[in-house]
């Protein structure tokens, strides 16, 4: 883990989970400048996995993906008390908006398009999901 550049935030583990590596590892970088744990997944089913040994504290999602996608990943982690109320951002390059709806009904408050998200926004999106995991 890095040395955290922003006193007084809480740091935090958060699985990034996306099936286009160059967009994985940006996120990944970012994220770990910021101070926090992170680890990666491939797609939905190998977040599963990783989900089973180590729960993160909020989860950066997208939403089209292999073998799982982001919105199945979700409804299958609502399903479980134990995710019932994880953290989850999307950030997508291609979600629809019946995708992006269907997730805001399962709890997702932040949604981000990759093509124009912003990483201060980002950084904004997983402060307020561990002040909601705080709680």
């Amino acid at each position: 883990m890095g040395v955290c550049t922003y006193p007084g935030r809480r740091m935090a583990h958060v699985l990034v989970v996306d099936d286009e590596g160059d967009s994985r590892e940006f996120v990944s970088r970012f994220l770990l400048r910021m101070g926090h744990r992170v680890s990666g997944a491939m797609d939905g089913r190998d977040a599963l996995r990783k989900l089973l040994s180590d729960k993160p504290d909020v989860i950066v999602l997208d939403v089209r993906m292999p073998e799982l996608d982001g919105v199945g990943l979700l409804e299958v982690l609502r399903s479980y008390l134990r995710f019932h109320e994880l953290p989850v951002i999307l950030l997508s390059a291609q979600a629809r908006s019946e995708e992006i709806d269907r997730a805001r009904r399962m709890g997702v408050r932040h949604f981000f398009h990759k093509a124009s998200f912003k990483l201060e926004a980002l950084s904004d999106a997983v402060d307020d999901a561990l002040g909601l995991a705080s709680n």
